[in-house]
């Protein structure tokens, strides 16, 4: 849907109703994922189906609210690629009032 996941930079793209992608945070050193979003926080879902062999991650409104929450409350806890993604990711919603956030990680 979106082409050849090769022409993009690794990272955590958004991914509009047309198909098309906006990227939200691009991938630093560390050992972290977009995949961690729902092993280590519990948010989001894996939407059935994949784009270009890449699992597509869906969060809701009040999963994002709380990305900046628990970036704050466990900056220590995780890395700090990770933590920059949680905060990238709600910085890109917020002021938005979507219901819901679809996300791809591209590596």
């Amino acid at each position: 849907m979106y082409g050849d996941s090769q022409d993009h930079t690794p990272g955590v793209y958004a991914i509009d109703e047309e198909g098309e992608l906006t990227l939200l945070h691009e991938y630093q050193d560390g050992e972290y994922s977009l995949g961690d979003l729902l092993e280590e926080f519990g948010f989001g879902r894996t939407e059935e189906g994949l784009e270009n062999g890449n699992a597509i991650i869906v969060l809701v409104a009040r999963e994002i609210r709380e990305l900046k929450v628990n970036a704050h409350a466990y900056s220590f806890d995780y890395d700090e690629g990770f933590i920059e993604m949680c905060l990238d990711i709600e910085r890109f919603t917020s002021g938005t009032v979507e219901e819901s956030l679809r996300l791809v990680s591209i590596d």
